[in-house]
Protein backbone atom coordinates (compact mmCIF):
# COMPACT_ATOMS: atom_id res chain seq x y z
CA UNK A 1 0.00 0.00 0.00
CA UNK A 2 0.72 3.37 -0.48
CA UNK A 3 0.03 6.99 0.25
CA UNK A 4 -0.22 10.57 -0.76
CA UNK A 5 -1.17 13.27 0.38
CA UNK A 6 -2.80 16.87 -2.02
CA UNK A 7 -2.97 19.76 0.33
CA UNK A 8 -2.66 22.41 -2.94
CA UNK A 9 -3.41 22.05 -6.54
CA UNK A 10 -0.07 22.85 -7.46
CA UNK A 11 1.30 19.26 -5.94
CA UNK A 12 -0.92 17.90 -8.61
CA UNK A 13 1.61 17.83 -11.10
CA UNK A 14 4.18 15.39 -9.44
CA UNK A 15 1.38 12.82 -8.05
CA UNK A 16 1.49 10.70 -11.82
CA UNK A 17 5.59 9.48 -11.32
CA UNK A 18 5.01 8.75 -8.01
CA UNK A 19 1.97 6.70 -8.58
CA UNK A 20 3.56 4.98 -11.42
CA UNK A 21 6.66 3.91 -8.88
CA UNK A 22 4.30 3.08 -6.43
CA UNK A 23 2.52 0.73 -8.76
CA UNK A 24 5.93 -1.07 -9.96
CA UNK A 25 5.75 -2.40 -6.57
CA UNK A 26 2.42 -3.74 -6.73
CA UNK A 27 0.93 -1.37 -3.99
CA UNK A 28 -2.54 -0.48 -3.38
CA UNK A 29 -2.19 3.28 -4.06
CA UNK A 30 -4.61 6.21 -2.00
CA UNK A 31 -4.83 9.64 -2.23
CA UNK A 32 -5.94 12.41 0.41
CA UNK A 33 -5.82 15.93 1.47
CA UNK A 34 -8.08 19.12 1.05
CA UNK A 35 -6.91 19.31 -2.61
CA UNK A 36 -7.84 16.00 -3.81
CA UNK A 37 -11.17 16.17 -1.42
CA UNK A 38 -12.12 19.22 -4.30
CA UNK A 39 -11.54 17.31 -7.32
CA UNK A 40 -11.49 13.50 -6.76
CA UNK A 41 -13.49 12.70 -9.49
CA UNK A 42 -11.19 14.82 -11.90
CA UNK A 43 -8.06 12.99 -10.40
CA UNK A 44 -9.85 9.29 -10.57
CA UNK A 45 -10.32 9.83 -14.31
CA UNK A 46 -7.05 11.27 -14.60
CA UNK A 47 -4.75 8.90 -12.89
CA UNK A 48 -4.92 5.28 -13.55
CA UNK A 49 -2.67 3.99 -11.25
CA UNK A 50 -4.81 5.40 -7.98
CA UNK A 51 -6.83 2.97 -6.72
CA UNK A 52 -9.27 5.19 -4.15
CA UNK A 53 -9.47 9.14 -2.89
CA UNK A 54 -10.21 9.67 0.69
CA UNK A 55 -12.58 12.54 1.04
CA UNK A 56 -12.40 15.28 3.69
CA UNK A 57 -10.37 14.44 7.08
CA UNK A 58 -8.60 11.21 6.49
CA UNK A 59 -6.86 10.22 9.52
CA UNK A 60 -9.37 8.05 11.56
CA UNK A 61 -10.32 6.38 7.88
CA UNK A 62 -7.14 5.60 6.92
CA UNK A 63 -6.06 3.76 10.39
CA UNK A 64 -9.48 1.96 9.89
CA UNK A 65 -8.71 0.74 6.72
CA UNK A 66 -4.80 -0.17 7.80
CA UNK A 67 -6.21 -2.00 10.88
CA UNK A 68 -8.18 -4.63 9.29
CA UNK A 69 -6.82 -8.26 7.55
CA UNK A 70 -5.73 -6.99 4.11
CA UNK A 71 -8.38 -9.60 1.91
CA UNK A 72 -10.80 -6.99 3.41
CA UNK A 73 -9.12 -3.60 2.56
CA UNK A 74 -11.81 -3.33 -0.65
CA UNK A 75 -14.91 -4.19 1.65
CA UNK A 76 -13.66 -1.98 4.20
CA UNK A 77 -13.49 0.98 1.45
CA UNK A 78 -17.02 0.23 0.40
CA UNK A 79 -18.66 0.58 3.35
CA UNK A 80 -16.89 3.81 4.12
CA UNK A 81 -18.55 6.17 2.15
CA UNK A 82 -15.79 8.63 2.56
CA UNK A 83 -13.59 6.52 0.04
CA UNK A 84 -14.09 7.14 -3.51
CA UNK A 85 -12.94 4.67 -6.09
CA UNK A 86 -13.83 3.65 -9.85
CA UNK A 87 -16.57 1.27 -9.10
CA UNK A 88 -18.30 3.30 -6.66
CA UNK A 89 -19.87 6.20 -8.37
CA UNK A 90 -21.29 8.22 -5.21
CA UNK A 91 -21.18 11.35 -3.54
CA UNK A 92 -18.72 11.23 -0.27
CA UNK A 93 -19.34 11.66 2.90
CA UNK A 94 -17.59 14.31 5.02
CA UNK A 95 -16.52 12.58 8.00
CA UNK A 96 -14.60 15.09 10.38
CA UNK A 97 -12.74 14.83 13.61
CA UNK A 98 -14.33 15.61 16.82
CA UNK A 99 -11.42 14.93 18.87
CA UNK A 100 -8.34 16.42 17.72
CA UNK A 101 -5.90 15.20 20.85
CA UNK A 102 -5.10 11.73 19.41
CA UNK A 103 -4.10 13.84 16.33
CA UNK A 104 -1.66 15.75 18.08
CA UNK A 105 0.83 13.09 19.48
CA UNK A 106 2.25 12.80 16.55
CA UNK A 107 4.82 10.18 16.43
CA UNK A 108 8.12 11.19 14.17
CA UNK A 109 10.18 8.18 15.15
CA UNK A 110 9.28 6.63 11.99
CA UNK A 111 10.96 8.90 9.61
CA UNK A 112 14.02 10.95 9.94
CA UNK A 113 12.61 14.51 10.45
CA UNK A 114 15.50 16.81 9.68
CA UNK A 115 14.41 15.58 6.26
CA UNK A 116 11.20 17.61 6.42
CA UNK A 117 12.84 20.97 7.54
CA UNK A 118 11.23 23.82 5.95
CA UNK A 119 11.76 27.46 5.39
CA UNK A 120 10.49 29.65 8.14
CA UNK A 121 8.29 32.52 7.72
CA UNK A 122 9.29 35.62 6.38
CA UNK A 123 10.90 37.37 9.49
CA UNK A 124 13.93 39.31 10.05
CA UNK A 125 14.07 37.11 13.19
CA UNK A 126 14.68 34.02 11.55
CA UNK A 127 17.69 32.67 13.22
CA UNK A 128 19.25 29.75 11.08
CA UNK A 129 21.48 28.54 13.57
CA UNK A 130 18.13 27.22 15.38
CA UNK A 131 16.65 24.62 13.19
CA UNK A 132 14.74 22.05 15.02
CA UNK A 133 11.50 23.20 13.22
CA UNK A 134 8.20 21.06 13.88
CA UNK A 135 4.73 22.10 13.15
CA UNK A 136 1.07 21.95 14.33
CA UNK A 137 -2.42 22.63 13.66
CA UNK A 138 -4.36 22.42 16.47
CA UNK A 139 -7.67 23.35 15.62
CA UNK A 140 -9.42 22.45 12.32
CA UNK A 141 -12.82 24.88 11.18
CA UNK A 142 -14.00 28.18 9.95
CA UNK A 143 -16.86 29.86 11.37
CA UNK A 144 -16.48 32.53 8.50
CA UNK A 145 -17.21 32.83 4.70
CA UNK A 146 -14.13 34.82 2.96
CA UNK A 147 -14.63 34.24 -0.31
CA UNK A 148 -11.38 33.23 -1.65
CA UNK A 149 -10.73 30.47 0.87
CA UNK A 150 -11.69 27.08 0.77
CA UNK A 151 -11.17 26.31 4.36
CA UNK A 152 -14.66 25.64 5.82
CA UNK A 153 -15.40 23.35 2.58
CA UNK A 154 -12.75 20.30 3.79
CA UNK A 155 -12.95 20.91 7.25
CA UNK A 156 -16.57 22.60 8.03
CA UNK A 157 -18.01 25.94 10.00
CA UNK A 158 -17.67 24.41 13.37
CA UNK A 159 -14.44 25.04 14.48
CA UNK A 160 -13.17 21.88 16.84
CA UNK A 161 -9.97 22.25 19.60
CA UNK A 162 -7.45 20.24 20.53
CA UNK A 163 -7.30 20.56 24.26
CA UNK A 164 -3.83 22.72 25.44
CA UNK A 165 -2.99 20.32 27.86
CA UNK A 166 -2.38 17.75 24.71
CA UNK A 167 -0.57 20.20 22.81
CA UNK A 168 1.88 21.09 25.51
CA UNK A 169 2.32 17.47 26.38
CA UNK A 170 3.44 16.66 22.56
CA UNK A 171 5.50 19.76 22.52
CA UNK A 172 7.73 18.04 26.21
CA UNK A 173 7.77 15.95 24.10
CA UNK A 174 9.49 16.98 21.00
CA UNK A 175 11.73 18.85 22.86
CA UNK A 176 12.94 15.67 24.54
CA UNK A 177 13.29 14.06 21.97
CA UNK A 178 13.97 16.09 19.24
CA UNK A 179 15.56 18.98 20.66
CA UNK A 180 12.58 21.63 18.86
CA UNK A 181 13.76 24.87 19.55
CA UNK A 182 11.23 26.22 16.62
CA UNK A 183 7.70 25.45 17.11
CA UNK A 184 5.14 26.66 14.30
CA UNK A 185 1.50 26.32 14.49
CA UNK A 186 -0.57 26.14 11.39
CA UNK A 187 -3.65 26.91 12.70
CA UNK A 188 -6.35 29.53 10.64
CA UNK A 189 -8.00 30.57 13.76
CA UNK A 190 -5.19 29.91 16.32
CA UNK A 191 -7.10 32.93 18.64
CA UNK A 192 -10.54 32.32 17.85
CA UNK A 193 -11.23 31.39 21.32
CA UNK A 194 -9.30 33.77 23.53
CA UNK A 195 -9.54 32.06 26.68
CA UNK A 196 -7.65 29.04 25.13
CA UNK A 197 -5.48 31.10 23.18
CA UNK A 198 -3.79 32.48 26.49
CA UNK A 199 -3.44 29.69 28.40
CA UNK A 200 -1.78 27.87 25.52
CA UNK A 201 0.54 31.06 25.49
CA UNK A 202 1.36 30.96 28.53
CA UNK A 203 1.93 27.80 29.28
CA UNK A 204 4.44 27.96 26.11
CA UNK A 205 6.32 30.82 27.93
CA UNK A 206 8.93 28.51 30.20
CA UNK A 207 9.98 26.37 27.22
CA UNK A 208 11.96 29.09 25.56
CA UNK A 209 10.77 28.72 21.84
CA UNK A 210 10.52 30.39 18.98
CA UNK A 211 7.13 30.44 17.98
CA UNK A 212 5.45 31.10 14.30
CA UNK A 213 1.61 31.48 13.37
CA UNK A 214 2.35 32.46 9.95
CA UNK A 215 -1.05 31.43 8.64
CA UNK A 216 -2.20 34.93 10.19
CA UNK A 217 -3.70 36.25 13.16
CA UNK A 218 -7.54 37.00 13.19
CA UNK A 219 -7.00 40.72 13.90
CA UNK A 220 -9.89 40.96 15.67
CA UNK A 221 -9.18 39.03 18.86
CA UNK A 222 -6.01 40.88 19.18
CA UNK A 223 -5.91 42.39 22.88
CA UNK A 224 -3.18 43.73 24.66
CA UNK A 225 -2.98 40.69 27.27
CA UNK A 226 -2.67 38.56 24.26
CA UNK A 227 0.05 39.89 22.44
CA UNK A 228 2.13 40.88 25.95
CA UNK A 229 1.59 36.43 26.43
CA UNK A 230 2.50 35.88 22.48
CA UNK A 231 5.26 38.12 22.82
CA UNK A 232 6.78 36.48 26.13
CA UNK A 233 6.01 32.74 24.88
CA UNK A 234 8.04 33.38 22.06
CA UNK A 235 6.80 35.12 19.35
CA UNK A 236 8.47 37.81 17.28
CA UNK A 237 6.81 38.37 14.35
CA UNK A 238 2.71 38.19 14.15
CA UNK A 239 1.21 37.81 10.52
CA UNK A 240 -2.18 39.47 10.19
CA UNK A 241 -4.75 37.95 7.91
CA UNK A 242 -6.10 41.95 6.99
CA UNK A 243 -6.41 41.35 2.99
CA UNK A 244 -7.12 45.03 1.94
CA UNK A 245 -7.17 48.62 3.14
CA UNK A 246 -10.37 48.92 1.49
CA UNK A 247 -13.30 48.21 3.59
CA UNK A 248 -15.84 47.93 0.39
CA UNK A 249 -13.30 44.99 -1.01
CA UNK A 250 -13.37 43.23 2.75
CA UNK A 251 -17.11 42.88 2.52
CA UNK A 252 -16.97 41.86 -1.01
CA UNK A 253 -14.79 39.51 -0.05
CA UNK A 254 -16.86 38.38 3.29
CA UNK A 255 -13.63 39.58 5.56
CA UNK A 256 -15.06 40.09 9.24
CA UNK A 257 -12.70 42.67 9.52
CA UNK A 258 -12.54 46.38 9.95
CA UNK A 259 -10.00 48.58 9.22
CA UNK A 260 -10.66 50.48 12.73
CA UNK A 261 -9.65 46.53 14.58
CA UNK A 262 -6.80 45.87 12.05
CA UNK A 263 -5.62 49.74 13.59
CA UNK A 264 -6.10 48.75 16.93
CA UNK A 265 -4.43 45.10 16.61
CA UNK A 266 -1.54 46.68 14.75
CA UNK A 267 -1.13 48.86 18.05
CA UNK A 268 -1.28 46.60 20.94
CA UNK A 269 1.18 43.96 19.09
CA UNK A 270 3.94 47.29 18.66
CA UNK A 271 3.09 48.09 21.93
CA UNK A 272 4.98 44.67 22.44
CA UNK A 273 8.02 45.33 19.86
CA UNK A 274 6.60 42.87 17.13
CA UNK A 275 7.48 42.86 13.94
CA UNK A 276 4.04 43.27 12.37
CA UNK A 277 3.45 41.62 9.02
CA UNK A 278 -0.22 42.17 6.77
CA UNK A 279 -1.67 39.73 4.21
CA UNK A 280 -3.49 41.29 1.49
CA UNK A 281 -5.16 39.55 -1.47
CA UNK A 282 -5.00 41.80 -4.28
CA UNK A 283 -7.57 41.88 -7.47
CA UNK A 284 -10.69 40.38 -5.83
CA UNK A 285 -13.65 40.86 -8.71
CA UNK A 286 -15.29 44.15 -7.65
CA UNK A 287 -12.26 45.62 -6.31
CA UNK A 288 -11.22 48.74 -8.76
CA UNK A 289 -8.30 50.85 -9.19
CA UNK A 290 -9.28 52.73 -6.72
CA UNK A 291 -9.72 50.23 -4.09
CA UNK A 292 -6.15 49.58 -4.69
CA UNK A 293 -4.97 53.01 -4.14
CA UNK A 294 -6.86 52.85 -1.34
CA UNK A 295 -5.18 49.77 0.16
CA UNK A 296 -1.78 51.13 -0.69
CA UNK A 297 -2.33 54.38 0.98
CA UNK A 298 -3.71 52.27 4.35
CA UNK A 299 -0.33 50.62 3.57
CA UNK A 300 1.79 53.11 3.82
CA UNK A 301 0.03 55.05 6.73
CA UNK A 302 -0.13 52.13 9.22
CA UNK A 303 2.71 51.18 11.71
CA UNK A 304 2.94 47.58 9.19
CA UNK A 305 6.63 46.47 8.51
CA UNK A 306 5.90 44.37 5.86
CA UNK A 307 2.80 43.93 3.30
CA UNK A 308 2.94 40.36 1.58
CA UNK A 309 0.69 41.11 -1.37
CA UNK A 310 -0.81 38.11 -2.69
CA UNK A 311 -2.79 38.07 -5.52
CA UNK A 312 -6.31 36.55 -5.95
CA UNK A 313 -6.27 32.94 -6.65
CA UNK A 314 -9.36 31.05 -7.44
CA UNK A 315 -9.07 27.81 -5.43
CA UNK A 316 -10.77 24.79 -6.03
CA UNK A 317 -13.05 24.76 -3.42
CA UNK A 318 -13.59 28.26 -2.74
CA UNK A 319 -16.61 30.77 -3.27
CA UNK A 320 -14.28 32.65 -5.37
CA UNK A 321 -13.44 29.89 -7.33
CA UNK A 322 -17.45 29.41 -8.27
CA UNK A 323 -17.93 32.55 -8.65
CA UNK A 324 -15.06 33.07 -12.04
CA UNK A 325 -16.20 29.63 -13.47
CA UNK A 326 -20.25 30.85 -13.50
CA UNK A 327 -19.47 34.19 -14.52
CA UNK A 328 -16.85 33.58 -17.31
CA UNK A 329 -13.79 35.49 -15.17
CA UNK A 330 -11.70 32.39 -15.54
CA UNK A 331 -11.70 29.59 -18.34
CA UNK A 332 -12.85 25.97 -16.87
CA UNK A 333 -9.07 24.90 -15.39
CA UNK A 334 -7.27 21.71 -15.51
CA UNK A 335 -6.69 20.96 -11.60
CA UNK A 336 -2.79 22.26 -12.26
CA UNK A 337 -3.32 25.16 -14.33
CA UNK A 338 -3.88 27.36 -11.27
CA UNK A 339 -1.04 28.53 -9.47
CA UNK A 340 -0.44 30.47 -6.95
CA UNK A 341 1.08 34.00 -7.52
CA UNK A 342 0.04 34.16 -10.89
CA UNK A 343 -3.03 36.63 -11.51
CA UNK A 344 -5.36 34.44 -13.97
CA UNK A 345 -8.87 36.31 -13.03
CA UNK A 346 -10.77 38.06 -15.67
CA UNK A 347 -13.33 40.11 -14.41
CA UNK A 348 -15.64 41.99 -16.68
CA UNK A 349 -17.86 45.15 -15.13
CA UNK A 350 -19.81 47.82 -16.33
CA UNK A 351 -17.71 51.68 -15.74
CA UNK A 352 -19.68 54.92 -16.80
CA UNK A 353 -17.98 56.98 -19.73
CA UNK A 354 -17.67 60.59 -18.91
CA UNK A 355 -17.09 61.19 -22.77
CA UNK A 356 -19.81 59.03 -24.20
CA UNK A 357 -22.56 59.21 -21.26
CA UNK A 358 -22.91 55.57 -21.47
CA UNK A 359 -22.13 52.41 -19.38
CA UNK A 360 -18.98 50.54 -21.15
CA UNK A 361 -17.91 46.72 -20.42
CA UNK A 362 -14.48 46.54 -19.23
CA UNK A 363 -12.23 43.60 -18.88
CA UNK A 364 -9.72 43.33 -16.27
CA UNK A 365 -6.46 42.28 -17.80
CA UNK A 366 -4.93 40.05 -14.98
CA UNK A 367 -1.18 41.33 -16.81
CA UNK A 368 -1.63 45.15 -15.55
CA UNK A 369 -3.17 43.85 -12.11
CA UNK A 370 0.09 42.06 -12.03
CA UNK A 371 2.30 44.62 -12.88
CA UNK A 372 0.47 47.05 -10.53
CA UNK A 373 1.03 44.40 -7.31
CA UNK A 374 4.49 43.88 -8.59
CA UNK A 375 4.76 47.98 -8.38
CA UNK A 376 3.11 48.32 -4.59
CA UNK A 377 5.43 45.45 -3.25
CA UNK A 378 8.54 47.81 -4.66
CA UNK A 379 6.97 51.22 -3.42
CA UNK A 380 6.03 49.41 0.00
CA UNK A 381 8.45 47.46 1.25
CA UNK A 382 11.54 48.42 -0.47
CA UNK A 383 11.31 52.35 -1.83
CA UNK A 384 9.61 53.61 1.54
CA UNK A 385 10.37 50.68 3.87
CA UNK A 386 9.23 51.37 7.33
CA UNK A 387 12.36 50.12 9.47
CA UNK A 388 14.30 52.03 7.37
CA UNK A 389 11.90 55.33 7.76
CA UNK A 390 12.11 55.23 11.64
CA UNK A 391 16.03 54.04 11.66
CA UNK A 392 16.44 50.92 12.67
CA UNK A 393 18.54 50.00 9.64
CA UNK A 394 19.60 46.88 11.48
CA UNK A 395 16.37 45.04 10.96
CA UNK A 396 16.03 46.37 7.35
CA UNK A 397 18.76 44.66 6.18
CA UNK A 398 17.84 41.25 7.93
CA UNK A 399 14.99 41.74 6.09
CA UNK A 400 15.91 42.53 2.82
CA UNK A 401 18.64 39.69 3.26
CA UNK A 402 16.02 37.17 4.20
CA UNK A 403 14.68 38.48 0.82
CA UNK A 404 18.15 37.56 -0.92
CA UNK A 405 17.72 33.84 0.70
CA UNK A 406 14.73 33.48 -0.97
CA UNK A 407 15.00 34.92 -3.96
CA UNK A 408 18.86 35.12 -4.84
CA UNK A 409 19.88 37.73 -6.89
CA UNK A 410 16.72 40.26 -6.06
CA UNK A 411 18.37 44.08 -7.12
CA UNK A 412 16.08 46.15 -5.01
CA UNK A 413 16.51 44.00 -2.26
CA UNK A 414 20.88 44.06 -2.60
CA UNK A 415 20.61 47.60 -3.02
CA UNK A 416 18.68 48.18 0.14
CA UNK A 417 20.49 46.05 1.90
CA UNK A 418 23.40 48.22 0.72
CA UNK A 419 22.20 51.77 1.73
CA UNK A 420 20.99 49.52 5.37
CA UNK A 421 24.94 48.69 5.60
CA UNK A 422 26.21 52.23 4.64
CA UNK A 423 24.13 53.80 7.22
CA UNK A 424 25.07 51.29 10.03
CA UNK A 425 28.61 51.77 9.14
CA UNK A 426 28.21 55.39 9.66
CA UNK A 427 26.27 55.31 13.04
CA UNK A 428 29.71 53.43 14.36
Amino acid sequence: RSGFSMMFDNSYRHLKPLLAIAKSYGCMTILGGAAASYSYREILDEQPDLDAVCFGEGEEVIHELLSCDPMDRQVSMLANPAWVTRERDHVPVMQNIQNLDPLINIDYSFVNPDAYNMKEAFSPFVDHDRHKQFFLMTTRGCPFSCTFCSNAAIHGKKVRYASVDAIIRHVERLIDDYGMDVLTIYDDQLLLDKRRAKELFRRLIPFNLRIEAPNGLGVAFIDHEIAGLMRRAGMDTAYLAIESGSQQVLDIMKKPVTLKEADWAIRMLRQEDFFVHGFFVMGMPGELPADRDDTKLWIAQSDLDWAGLNMATPVRGSQLYRDCLENGWIEPQKIEDIVDKKYVIRWRHNEYDRKTGTFVEVVQDPAEVEAEVYQMNLDLNFHNNRRMKVGDYGVAARCFEEVLRRYPGHEWAAFYLQKCKEKIDESR
